[in-house]
C-alpha cells in the first residue's frame, strides 16, 4: 500500500513538473516571438468609405477605429490618427472596410471634380471594367494605364466565309493617368455589400471596379466611343519604361499580321 501511494505521488510530482515545463516554453516562445516588435496604433474603417469622402468628415463621422498592429507589418504611410491637415483632402478610391488608412489614399478636391482632383486641361471619364480586365485588381489611383479595345468589325464575307465575327484588338489610349478606384457589384449596385457577399459576387464573376481616368477631349471622345460601341475593353498596367505605340491592331483574320 505505501509502495503505491509513493508511485501515485510521484506521478503527480511528474505531472506537475511537465505542465511547468510546457508553460514555460510557450511564454519563452510568446517572448521571443514579441521580441524586437513595437506595437502601434493605427486606423481602419469599419465600413466601405466612399471615394471623395473629406478627412474631415471620416473623423466626424467616426468612419474608422483604432487598432493595434506591429509596427514591421505597416507601410510607411500608415495613419495612426486623423489630423487637420486631412480635412480638407478626399479619398481618391473607395476604402474597404477593416483596410488601413494611409495618407497616399487622399487628394486635392476641386469644386468642380466632385472629389477628384483633376489635372489642369483635363477632363475625367470612368469606364466599368471586370477585375481580370483590369490587372487582378492591381490598378490604383496614380497608376498609368493604356486602354486596349476589342471591337466587332463589319465583314459580311469574312461572316459568311467562316460562319463568325471578325473582331479586331488594337490600343485606343496608350498612356493614361488613373485618377480613382472603386468597385461594384452587379450593375447598379454599389460596394455596401459585406465582405462575404463581395466574395460570393467575385466567384460568379460579377465584380467590377469602376476606373476614372483623365483625358484630354480627343481622348474621351475615342473612349466613349469604343464603350457604346460594345468593345472589350482591357487595361494594362504600365511603368515609367514601358514602350507602349499606337497601331499593330490584330484581328482573327490574320491573328499573327
Amino acid at each position: 500500500m505505501t509502495r503505491r501511494i509513493v508511485g501515485v505521488f510521484v506521478a503527480i510530482v511528474l505531472a506537475v513538473a511537465g505542465t511547468a515545463a510546457v508553460f514555460a516554453y510557450l511564454v519563452s516562445a510568446r517572448n521571443s516571438v514579441a521580441e524586437g516588435q513595437e506595437a502601434v496604433h493605427v486606423r481602419v474603417a469599419k465600413e466601405r468609405i466612399p471615394a471623395g469622402t473629406s478627412g474631415a468628415s471620416i473623423r466626424d463621422r467616426e468612419l474608422t477605429e483604432d487598432i493595434v498592429m506591429p509596427k514591421s507589418a505597416l507601410p510607411a504611410d500608415v495613419m495612426q490618427d486623423i489630423s487637420i491637415d486631412f480635412d480638407k483632402l478626399v479619398l481618391t478610391s473607395d476604402l474597404q472596410p477593416r483596410q488601413l488608412l494611409l495618407k497616399g489614399l487622399f487628394g486635392q478636391a476641386t469644386k468642380l471634380s466632385g472629389g477628384i482632383a483633376i489635372p489642369e486641361k483635363k477632363l475625367a471619364i470612368s469606364g466599368k471594367f471586370e477585375a481580370e480586365r483590369e490587372v487582378g485588381g492591381f490598378v490604383r489611383p496614380g497608376s498609368t494605364i493604356a486602354v486596349f479595345s476589342t471591337c466587332k468589325l463589319a465583314d459580311k464575307a469574312f461572316k459568311q466565309k467562316y460562319d463568325t465575327d471578325r473582331w479586331q484588338t488594337t490600343i485606343v489610349l496608350p498612356r493614361m493617368e488613373v485618377l480613382a478606384v472603386g468597385a461594384y457589384g452587379e450593375d447598379g449596385q454599389t460596394s455596401v455589400q459585406t465582405a462575404e457577399q463581395r466574395a460570393q459576387l467575385d466567384a460568379q464573376g460579377k465584380v467590377t471596379l469602376i476606373v476614372t481616368i483623365a483625358a484630354s477631349q480627343e481622348e474621351a471622345t475615342k473612349f466613349v466611343h469604343v464603350t457604346d460601341l460594345g468593345c472589350k475593353l482591357t487595361l494594362a498596367l504600365l511603368t515609367d519604361s514601358s514602350v507602349v505605340q499606337v497601331g499593330g491592331a490584330i484581328d482573327n483574320g490574320s491573328p499573327l499580321r
